[in-house]
């Protein structure tokens, strides 16, 4: 019953319809830069799938990768950074929090059930950026073989190729895998609206904390700091696309996602078993 209502409750906020025209708006302009690219580095001249690397480099299928790699870092970590501060501290804004407290239901029940409900959204957005990107690239450019080149990705040191079959097992795999990485940031909201009662304060902080955590990994300055932030380990997924799969690294990056994502967890349980809701 409560699981129907929280989800019910969800869908007519219309944050979903938010997110899914948020992600549509993003691939609409990765397309428009993709296409200036190929357009300026080849004069004109070079059709749309086209570059001056590869003839088949610039496919559906590269498109698909730049896409969900770019949206997955900068543009699903906002939505789960909402939905942990719509969860908790908008319903605790709202007054509704305590209204279901006063019935017949525990704490941990709850809190179970909202992060059941904000887990499901998020898995539902990486699947639907993942199958956007990959049905735009088919119908705007055409898929082929995935050639990956050492560059912006960083996905590897040296020219591998993946064909259109072993390319989209990998995109398949993919979406589990960015899954428990999207774990990571919505706990750590969960934490931040456990500790905050206005939802404005809990997403704008949840959202900052990412973002600078993320520039943090990012920058060499800080290669001391990378292996105790859960922004460095976001993108391990990348290793699934490669020629030969290193499934023990992509296992132990994995447990560290999800090891960070429940001591978040655990902290935000305890913080929020113990609060006092009025």
């Amino acid at each position: 019953m409560i699981c129907r209502l929280e989800a019910l409750r969800l869908w007519r906020s219309r944050r979903p319809l938010l997110a899914a025209f948020s992600v549509l708006f993003f691939l609409a302009l990765m397309l428009l830069g993709f296409y200036t690219y190929a357009q300026t580095q080849t004069g004109g001249d070079a059709e749309f799938r086209y570059t001056f690397e590869n003839r088949s480099y610039f496919n559906g299928l590269t498109f698909a990768l730049y896409a969900f790699y770019f949206g997955f870092l900068l543009v699903l970590p906002i939505f789960a950074a909402t939905e942990g501060g719509a969860q908790i501290a908008g319903e605790t804004s709202a007054g509704t929090l305590y209204l279901l407290l006063t019935r017949p239901l525990t704490r941990t029940r709850l809190f179970v059930t909202k992060l059941l409900i904000a887990g499901t959204f998020s898995s539902v957005l990486v699947a639907l950026l993942l199958a956007s990107s990959l049905g735009i690239g088919l119908v705007a450019v055409g898929w082929g073989e995935l050639n990956l080149y050492p560059g912006v990705l960083q996905m590897t040191e040296r020219r591998q190729e993946l064909s259109q079959t072993e390319a989209l097992r990998s995109f398949a795999l993919a979406w589990p895998a960015a899954s428990i990485a999207l774990f990571a940031p919505l706990s750590m909201s969960f934490l931040v609206a456990s500790w905050v009662k206005s939802p404005v304060n809990a997403v704008g902080t949840s959202v900052a904390l990412y973002l600078v955590l993320y520039v943090i990994a990012e920058v060499h300055f800080f290669a001391e700091l990378r292996p105790w932030l859960f922004t460095s380990y976001m993108s391990y997924w990348r290793g699934l696309f490669r020629e030969e799969v290193d499934w023990g690294s992509l296992t132990r990056d994995g447990a560290r996602l999800l090891g960070f994502g429940f001591l978040f967890l655990g902290l935000a349980f305890r913080r929020f078993r113990n609060r006092e809701e009025h």
